[in-house]
C-alpha cells in the first residue's frame, strides 16, 4: 500500500489548512469481516439480555424497578452507541493529515491534532504484532476527544508511546514514516509539508 498521499485541506476548529492526507484503508487487514463480527456478537447477545431485563423489570412498579429501569436504558444505549460506531468506522476508516503545525487524524475515535512542537520522540513499536509509527509528546493535545486525557497515560504505560498510527492500514505508510521522521527531526522540513 505504498500509494502516494493526496495534497489537500483539512479542516480544524472551522478553519481549512492545506495537508498532505493519507487516507486510512482496511484493505490491509487480514479477516476484517470476522473481527467485526468478534465484536458484534457479544453487543448483540448483551442488547438481548439487557432488552429481557427491561422487558423484565418494566411490570414492577417500585422504586428499585424504576432505577433498574434507567440503568437497562442506559446500557441499550451504550451498546447501539458502540454499534453505531463500529459500523461507522468499518465503512469509512478516516485519514492522518500532515500539515505545517503538526499531525492530525480523523478516525472513529474523533479527531486528534498533535502539534509539532510537542513531540519529543517518534519510532517504529510493534504491539500485538502490528508495526506502528509512535510519538511521544510532552502534553496531552487541545484537539483531542475528552477522554484523551486519561488514556495517554495509559497508552504511555503499556507501550511507552503517547499515541500510535498503525502503518499497515495507512494508504502509502512508508512515505507517511518518512514524512513524520523528517519533521519531527528536523523543524526545517516542516514548512515543506504540504
Amino acid at each position: 500500500m505504498n500509494t502516494p498521499p493526496e495534497h489537500g485541506t483539512v479542516q480544524i476548529d472551522g478553519v481549512p489548512r492545506s495537508a498532505l492526507i493519507f487516507p486510512l484503508t482496511l484493505d490491509g487487514l487480514r479477516r476484517k469481516r470476522l473481527g467485526l463480527a468478534i465484536w458484534f456478537v457479544p453487543l448483540i447477545a448483551f442488547g438481548l439480555i439487557y432488552a429481557f431485563l427491561l422487558l423484565r423489570i418494566g411490570t414492577y412498579p417500585d422504586t428499585t424497578s424504576q432505577i433498574l429501569r434507567i440503568f437497562v436504558l442506559a446500557m441499550e444505549g451504550l451498546f447501539i452507541a458502540i454499534a453505531v460506531w463500529l459500523i461507522r468506522t468499518y465503512r469509512k476508516p478516516g485519514f492522518v493529515a500532515l500539515l505545517r503545525e503538526g499531525v492530525y487524524s480523523r478516525t472513529g475515535i474523533g479527531p486528534v491534532f498533535v502539534p509539532w512542537d510537542t513531540i519529543t520522540k517518534a519510532g517504529i513499536h510493534k504491539y500485538a504484532g502490528v508495526v506502528s509509527l509512535a510519538l511521544r509528546t510532552n502534553t496531552t493535545p487541545r484537539h483531542a476527544p475528552f477522554w484523551m486525557a486519561a488514556n495517554r497515560p495509559l497508552q504511555r504505560r503499556l507501550t511507552a508511546w503517547d499515541f500510535s498510527y498503525p502503518l499497515m492500514v495507512i494508504r502509502g505508510g512508508a512515505e507517511f514514516e518518512r514524512v513524520v521522521q523528517l519533521c519531527v527531526g528536523d523543524p526545517l522540513e516542516r514548512a515543506k509539508v504540504v
